[in-house]
């Protein structure tokens, strides 16, 4: 977890800092999650996004995407897949950082 949030913080200061700017694929995956609500972005929608994108754009979507931003989502997905460590306060406050990162990115 603690992995997770330095990954979520490091995105976040370098998209504050000007050194990471969404591309539009990020873009368009970013905007699939930005409507969830609450402090944590769920696997299944972040799961879903993915399906989706692929069934619509094919496999060059993710290619496309910053390598960054596709690990810092998987990996915040892979995290909650055991509800016992995902709702640790150590593990909430590592997804409450990834959902700013990506609502902030939107």
């Amino acid at each position: 977890m603690r992995d997770l949030q330095a990954r979520a913080e490091g995105l976040s200061v370098d998209l504050a800092s000007g050194q990471w700017k969404p591309n539009r694929f990020d873009k368009r995956a970013l905007r699939k999650l930005t409507g969830a609500d609450g402090p944590v972005i769920h696997r299944d929608g972040i799961t879903s996004m993915f399906i989706e994108l692929y069934d619509k754009h094919g496999p060059w979507q993710v290619n496309k995407m910053t390598s960054r931003l596709v690990t810092l989502l998987a990996n915040s997905a892979a995290a909650q897949d055991l509800p016992s460590i995902a709702e640790l306060p150590e593990a909430q406050e590592a997804l409450s950082a990834v959902t700013s990162v990506i609502r902030s990115a939107a």
